[in-house]
């Protein structure tokens, strides 16, 4: 759920009588839902006191702000636990919106428009992002075991025992095909008696 909160008495009387330059479309399975008038600096986030109240548990208190410059807005980002997106990217610093661009604050998506928002037709896809040239690096490629080797947030106790258990599974075959290679039924006999 998300709504939208006159931060002053101000933004109340002006949301009544002028147009909106700017709005932030709700989108919802990625259809626009429902569209909030941008007048003036507005904050996102979970807390009340925010002028949109978003309720999704992974959006903070104080989550984002915007701030009118130049007939467009700048995204900042508030210190939020779970970042910013911005088409996708990360912010990391104030940003300026472009018409059509996408905001995602935790699991909720909103489209920034500049004027009245169509809410009937499905959103323009935002143009991609440029990656900056140091994110554009290629990464080193894999070494040809990595896709073999658990992860790192495996625990140590799991692995060692996983490599015990195939140890051991590794002998009791060892064992049993040595005592058939020999032909001598007393080691085959004895493997058995000493796992069973």
């Amino acid at each position: 759920m998300v709504r939208y909160i006159a931060e002053s008495e101000e933004d109340f009387k002006t949301m009544h009588e002028a147009p909106a330059s700017a709005y932030l479309v709700l989108l919802v399975g990625g259809r626009p839902s429902h569209a909030f008038p941008l007048r003036g600096e507005v904050h996102l986030g979970r807390d009340k006191e925010n002028g949109i109240v978003v309720a999704d548990q992974k959006v903070s208190r104080r989550h984002a702000s915007m701030t009118p410059i130049d007939n467009t807005f700048i995204l900042t980002d508030q210190g939020s636990a779970n970042g910013t997106y911005l088409n996708g990217v990360q912010i990391g610093q104030p940003t300026r919106l472009k018409h059509h661009d996408r905001l995602t604050l935790g699991d909720t998506t909103f489209l920034f428009t500049l004027g009245q928002p169509d809410l009937t037709a499905p959103p323009d896809r935002p143009a991609a992002v440029p990656m900056p040239a140091a994110a554009a690096v290629s990464q080193p490629a894999m070494p040809p075991l990595a896709g073999l080797l658990p992860e790192a947030s495996t625990p140590l106790w799991m692995l060692l025992g996983c490599m015990a258990v195939v140890i051991i599974a590794l002998l009791f075959i060892l064992a049993l095909v040595l005592g058939l290679y020999m032909g001598s039924s007393q080691v085959v006999g004895w493997v058995m008696a000493y796992w069973i």
